[in-house]
């Protein structure tokens, strides 16, 4: 990924005309998604966990990694990668493995507040991580997304969620994101924490009822599905299954695709 393309990549976020980015979950879905009409696209390693049978969470870095560019390789979109915790706690690790994501054919990637253990990073750890990722990929367009998570927790702190993204900001992140969050107000208090800088939205469920619309009335800059695809494609596959296993009836959900409709998105 050229450094162009990286720069094409960035400027398609723009505050009240947000780029739908969503996130395939192997290259299959991936190419669909392009022949949908997709001008970018998010990896998911809970979606990419999934596709080999294994559970969020448990993907190393370098399988990541390669899940996400094998998204771009099969399209030529622009990848964000989907990085979790960046391969390690500390700052030092974040910047070794922004340094190697920005050597591979990506144009994106994210960085999260929590540690693959699942801690909380307190905000002066959080917001050095970010600034590590930031110095890591300065000269190479890598678009950095910083993250905080705490809002997709029951006792998430929106307060502190702003503190964060705001620190995200100040310390140089390309684009801020605070998944969970459920309504407009709180989307109005992530954007304006975030200042100038480009703010992502998850709608990863029909909580708060976001159109791409209403969104970009807030001013977001960017729509990104996470798991939710890869949830509702094997949503489907349980429902179903569960009636037939458990009731014995047979019925395919009326989202069925034809051979034909798939067989036509995979065309190149």
């Amino acid at each position: 990924m050229n450094g162009s393309s990286r720069a094409e990549f960035s400027d398609l976020h723009v505050a009240g005309k947000p780029l739908v980015m969503p996130n395939p979950w192997d290259v299959g879905s991936a190419r669909m998604l392009a022949s949908m009409g997709a001008k970018a696209l998010g990896s998911t390693s809970a979606g990419a966990a999934f596709v080999l049978g294994r559970r969020e969470g448990t993907l190393s870095f370098n399988e990541m990694l390669d899940a996400a560019c094998a998204l771009g390789d099969a399209t030529g979109l622009p990848v964000s990668a989907d990085l979790e915790s960046c391969g390690g706690d500390a700052p030092k690790d974040v910047a070794r493995a922004i340094k190697k994501a920005a050597a591979r054919t990506i144009s994106g990637a994210s960085i999260e507040d929590i540690s693959a253990d699942g801690r909380m990073f307190d905000l002066t750890e959080a917001v050095d991580r970010v600034a590590a990722a930031v110095e890591a990929a300065k000269g190479t367009g890598l678009v950095i997304t910083a993250r905080a998570e705490a809002m997709q927790w029951p006792e998430g702190d929106l307060e502190n969620v702003c503190k964060r993204i705001a620190g995200f900001a100040q310390v140089g992140a390309d684009v801020v994101y605070a998944p969970g969050l459920g309504n407009a107000e709180m989307v109005r208090a992530v954007l304006s924490a975030a200042g100038d800088v480009p703010v992502n939205m998850l709608v990863g469920s029909n909580k708060g009822d976001f159109s791409v619309r209403s969104l970009a009335d807030l001013g977001v800059a960017r729509i990104s599905t996470g798991a939710a695809l890869a949830r509702a494609a094997y949503g489907a596959v349980i429902s179903m299954m569960r009636d037939v296993l458990d009731d014995g009836q047979i019925t395919y959900p009326a989202t069925t695709a034809t051979f034909d409709e798939i067989e036509a998105l995979l065309r190149k």
